[in-house]
């Protein structure tokens, strides 16, 4: 290890030396050097800009697209730059740099962000104009918005396009790039930076939307969408595009809040924006034949959730018209991956005084550790508006608010060519024969699939595949009951039938010595396009297994089996074994609310940590219960990432309601006791606008007959270092037991709301999280085996107890967002913390990668 660790080193110092001296050559011998200049706040190119050599009275102009190249034979040290309307700015040049990125400051405001030297600025609100007018405009935002009129619809274009940035310097340095010369046939130009982009997904959608006032009631007919990119093998119905769609959503600054890429920014025509911007009137220019006031703001903090750029207001214009926005983000904004980004609106006015987005383009870079930079461009482009009710007006009665139309996904190209607008026919380029060509190299073909398999945590049998084996992740796991612990399974797609889906998996613990399994077979009313559990779900199944059964542990978004559970802070031993046979009819409706019926039998074995014994001393070595379930489920507005077994939340902006009711009756087919429970959970997020928001979730439950302890109402108890969704991080498994409960789980999470604001750590881009959550329960004498010689009596082991007449409560303080992928939260325990052998406090971590 130590050699290698020296043998590294040495690496590393001849690596710096090669650099030094290749520099040295290019310094000393002839200069080249290519740049781009560009406005230091809209980060638009400047075109025919000077750069003169100092010293010399050599120099070049930049060409149309702020681009320029220097070739001499002197050695050149400094660069003089200039351009009307802006700041002259000299640059030192560094030994070996050829490549060069000029930001100028325009004359007439200094937006102290994009200043090096920062000089100590006189900013007031009082009697400033700029602010003046930034007040008129958010008094009028509200007016002329076109959704407000009593009917509303227009047609939609979106592309989103997404792949390596700067080709020409990978194709230099990397060998991927250099293997495949024919991939620059396929680049494209950033209107960011002017540099060569190679595009590696583009996705095309074209829809018509409708409004209408009373009721409100909003639409989207999906006409056409279309697909060609690396992600073309993830699972359509998975949820990348929604994915994609919520990082990307549509720029509204006419509301007080604006979210972008998952967080909220503070619109510069938010009420409270005079205290979070600085606002200028920095120029009055002529737009598409309309004089108009150029209104830049810029935050007071640069490391909080706001923009820089420019509104430009139509001059003596009675409404304030907003003609056209630009936009960016402060370089030391408390952002992940993001290097730049550019935003552009454009908008026309309706005769009836509306204002019309005709256009949108985002585009933004993204630098990945020391991955090859990235880019994403979504450019929308809107027409045909229009005023009238629709010739149909069954349109807002259909389900859901986005419609895919039939065939929307085979749509021919003739339907594409008269559909795409002409600004976006020269982009693009062609990404599906691109891979073609790409994945006739075999290396690069099975890697790909070898990477897609490890991310989707299935193996496919074939193209297209009728049966994944799967998941990766829990083929082996360990737990105090089973020991080592071996599984394998796998699941049926679509290519072998769209309405029958099946799934089985084996499965051996080495401890135990005892064989599980299981074996699901699942009729969908609806005709699948990928797997059986897409949205919306209408279906049957049928499920028996034979399984190690977690009396207080059910994890939300993971295999209760996945090996990174296997590490615990105590032993994992609060095991039966269940042999259970399950019918179930569930139903998902496009408006997000769903039902589901189903029926049960099951047979519970004891184990030697949690046996059924009885207050007589006599020990059960199994007993049954059978009955229905009933859930009702509304969760308006849901997206989520569809993976193979459950779903994981793209965000819990909406309210979630969930409702359940089991019933089991006393002696139907064998069930040894009445089993009638009842559990209630709402949960929502609440948004502090650049402030953070916070996940508010409460859930209460109640018995209404007598049970023995495995039905009995059992919080989650987490014993992993992970921190894991809804389960008490420092309560033991089974410590309390209940019959009747409230719960309560709260996180704040801050986005740097403290850090942002201190000296030095504000670099360090950290945020704060806290979080509070509680249990206040109780377990009444019908339920107490000490009261009753039919029940079985907790587990010795277990330290199963009564609450008191005080809630459990733990509380942590947390950091996110360490190496931007890290969270670390210190829990405390509040109450009950004089129970023997119980955790009063830990660290505790999980992997939380975000903007």
């Amino acid at each position: 290890m130590r050699e290698n660790c020296y043998l590294c080193a040495v690496k590393r110092c001849l690596l710096v030396i090669f650099v030094v001296i290749l520099g040295l050559l290019t310094v000393c011998g002839q200069t080249q050097i290519a740049g781009y200049v560009r406005d230091s706040v809209t980060r638009e190119p400047i075109p025919y800009a000077s750069i003169a050599i100092l010293g010399t009275t050599d120099g070049v102009n930049s060409n149309n697209k702020g681009g320029f190249q220097i070739n001499s034979a002197k050695t050149v040290s400094t660069l003089r730059v200039s351009a009307i309307g802006y700041q002259t700015k000299d640059i030192a040049l560094r030994i070996g740099q050829s490549v060069l990125v000029v930001d100028l400051v325009q004359e007439s405001v200094e937006l102290k962000e994009v200043v090096v030297k920062r000089t100590k600025e006189k900013y007031s609100k009082k009697d400033n104009p700029a602010v003046a007018l930034a007040k008129r405009l958010m008094a009028l935002k509200h007016q002329g918005n076109p959704a407000e009129q009593p009917y509303y619809s227009h047609d939609r274009y979106e592309r989103l396009m997404y792949g390596f940035n700067d080709y020409d310097k990978y194709q230099r340095s990397n060998i991927l790039f250099r293997k495949f010369g024919f991939l620059s046939e396929y680049t494209d130009t950033s209107a960011l930076s002017g540099k060569r982009v190679l595009p590696v997904s583009v996705k095309d959608q074209f829809s018509q939307e409708y409004f209408c006032q009373s009721p409100k009631t909003h639409k989207e007919l999906i006409q056409g969408q279309k697909n060609a990119g690396f992600d073309e093998q993830f699972d359509t119905q998975s949820g990348i595009k929604d994915v994609m769609n919520d990082w990307f959503k549509e720029i509204d600054l006419f509301q007080n809040d604006v979210t972008f890429l998952t967080n909220r920014f503070v619109s510069p025509l938010s009420h409270i924006g005079p205290d979070f911007y600085k606002y200028y009137l920095t120029d009055t220019l002529a737009i598409e034949g309309d004089t108009c006031i150029e209104l830049s703001f810029t935050p007071f903090v640069s490391e909080t959730f706001g923009f820089l750029g420019r509104l430009y207001v139509v001059e003596n214009d009675t409404t304030l018209f907003i003609k056209k926005v630009k936009l960016n983000v402060p370089n030391r904004i408390n952002v992940n991956f993001v290097d730049r980004v550019y935003i552009e609106q454009d908008f026309v006015q309706a005769p009836n005084g509306c204002r019309l987005k005709t256009r949108e383009n985002m585009e933004i870079e993204f630098s990945l550790y020391n991955a090859p930079g990235l880019f994403a461009r979504c450019e929308l482009v809107y027409n045909n508006f229009s005023f009238d009710p629709p010739l149909d007006m069954s349109v807002f009665d259909l389900p859901g608010e986005k419609i895919l139309q039939p065939h929307a996904d085979q749509m021919p190209t003739e339907f594409w060519v008269n559909k795409q607008p002409e600004e976006l026919k020269n982009h693009g380029g062609n990404v599906k024969q691109m891979l073609a060509r790409l994945r006739q190299n075999k290396v690069f073909y099975w890697s790909e699939k070898t990477i897609m398999a490890l991310i989707k945590g299935y193996l496919p049998t074939g193209n297209p595949s009728k049966w994944d084996f799967g998941p990766l992740n829990s083929l082996i796991s360990f737990n105090t009951l089973e020991g080592p612990r071996m599984r394998i399974g796998g699941m049926s797609k679509v290519p072998l039938s769209p309405h029958w889906f099946f799934r089985a998996h084996v499965a051996y613990g080495f401890r135990d010595q005892k064989w599980k399994y299981g074996a699901q077979v699942e009729y969908s009313f609806n005709k699948k396009k990928e797997l059986d559990m897409e949205f919306p779900i209408h279906s049957l199944r049928l499920r028996h297994e034979y399984e190690a059964d977690r009396l207080g542990q059910h994890f939300l978004y993971t295999n209760y089996d996945n090996i990174f559970h296997s590490i615990s802070r105590g032993q994992d031993n609060k095991l039966l074994y269940k042999r259970s046979t399950l019918l179930e009819w569930r139903l998902e409706l496009l408006n997000h609310f769903s039902v589901s019926l189903g029926f049960e039998h099951m047979i519970r074995e004891g184990t030697k940590y949690l046996p059924f014994m009885l207050p007589d001393s006599t020990t059960l070595r199994s007993y049954g219960q059978a009955g229905f379930t009933a859930t009702l489920r509304y969760a308006p507005g849901e997206k989520f990432y569809q993976v193979r077994s459950f779903r994981v939340p793209i965000n819990m902006d909406g309210p979630v309601l969930e409702l359940t009711h089991t019933y089991m009756p006393k002696g139907f087919l064998g069930s040894r006791y009445e089993v009638n429970r009842t559990e209630l959970s709402v949960q929502k997020r609440f948004w502090f606008s650049a402030f953070g928001y916070t996940d508010i979730k409460v859930k209460g439950g109640k018995l209404w007959s007598r049970v023995c302890y495995p039905d009995l109402l059992l919080p989650n108890a987490s014993i992993v270092y992970t921190i894991q969704a809804e389960n008490y991080a420092l309560m033991d498994v089974m410590e309390f037991v209940n019959d009747q409960y409230l719960s309560w789980d709260m996180t704040y999470w801050a986005n740097g709301a403290l850090f942002n604001r201190i000296p030095l750590i504000k670099y360090l881009k950290l945020r704060e999280i806290l979080t509070f959550r509680g249990l206040w329960g109780s377990l009444s004498d019908r339920n107490d085996p000490m009261k009753n010689n039919d029940l079985f009596l907790f587990p010795a082991d277990t330290r199963c107890q009564r609450m008191g007449n005080k809630p459990y409560m733990e509380f942590g303080v947390g950091i996110d967002n360490v190496f931007t992928f890290l969270r670390f939260d210190y829990v405390w325990r509040l109450t009950y913390r004089d129970t023997p052998g119980v955790s009063r406090g830990g660290l505790r971590v999980a992997f939380h990668a975000t903007f």
